[in-house]
């Protein structure tokens, strides 16, 4: 499978589209870890998704607010074997407040 360029969108560098998909490999495992040890993501790891490809980290998923939204991005910028992070997380609040755009 190959990187599309509406799975890792602009952030990816020109010769994306040849650059192997990595699902299930060592980053994503990493990224998982680190999560599952994290004081604010523990125990909800799995509800988030990663795809990384040519060292770009793509992560979809939901959280309350936008503080979590960027604590999130800041406990992955360290992962090894990524240069650029696509935070692509919604953030969905009871509160009404959201960046979920409606359909």
């Amino acid at each position: 499978m190959e990187c599309e360029e509406d799975q890792v969108m602009s952030t990816a560098t020109a010769d994306a589209e040849e650059a192997t998909v990595n699902w299930l490999g060592d980053v994503t495992e990493e990224v998982r870890r680190l999560l599952a040890n994290h004081p604010h993501f523990h125990g909800r790891a799995n509800t988030f998704e990663f795809f990384e490809c040519d060292q770009i980290l793509l992560v979809r998923g939901q959280v309350p607010s936008f503080y979590l939204k960027q604590v999130l991005q800041t406990a992955l910028r360290d992962v090894a074997g990524i240069r650029r992070i696509d935070n692509r997380v919604d953030v969905v609040s009871p509160d009404g407040l959201s960046s979920v755009r409606r359909r």
